[in-house]
């Protein structure tokens, strides 16, 4: 059993995953994974409406009428092929999909944690350099301190060119919380 937030899930079979599975084994699919250049997927025709039908009448036509049709067994036989893969393929999007959300909230929610501690360190510093014998601590601490301003030094920055109505640079604008 593993524990993913407050949902327990059970470790099924890793090779037929299923939607919040942690071990995902991807090994059935090493000889049909393909790793495409940037942009290659541009152009490239994907599957519409009406392909379970097209795919029915091929198999159940194929036997009688495809040689009159012109529709070598070799190329039905591919079609067949191509559509089994492509479900193989198909049967670990979800799983992975919620894994990598997992992957990616569960990092979100530690390195906000750790820019919590961050905080209170350097406002700690910051307290503590006020006692007599401490005065060095600010600047024995400046990067933490530093790292901690930084983003409302920014801030700080794009409000003040915004009322100066100077345009303000999308890049230093910093991300919504």
């Amino acid at each position: 059993m593993v524990r993913v937030g407050m949902c327990e899930t059970m470790a099924k079979d890793p090779k037929n995953p299923v939607v919040g599975d942690l071990a995902i084994d991807c090994s059935l699919l090493a000889d049909l994974m393909i790793d495409l250049p940037p942009g290659a997927m541009v152009g490239m025709r994907r599957e519409q409406r009406g392909l379970d039908a097209l795919l029915s009448e091929v198999a159940a036509n194929q036997k009688t009428l495809g040689t009159r049709a012109g529709i070598l067994d070799a190329d039905a036989q591919a079609l067949a092929k191509l559509t089994d893969k492509i479900l193989l393929v198909r049967k670990y999007k979800e799983p992975l999909r919620k894994l990598l959300e997992l992957v990616t909230e569960t990092e979100a929610a530690l390195d906000h944690e750790r820019h919590q501690h961050i905080s209170n360190i350097a406002a700690s510093v910051e307290q503590r350099a006020k006692m007599p014998g401490n005065e060095d601590l600010r600047s024995l601490y400046r990067a933490t301190r530093e790292y901690r301003s930084a983003v409302g030094k920014k801030a700080a920055r794009t409000r003040a060119k915004a009322r100066h109505g100077d345009p303000v640079d999308p890049a230093v604008v910093p991300a919504a919380p």
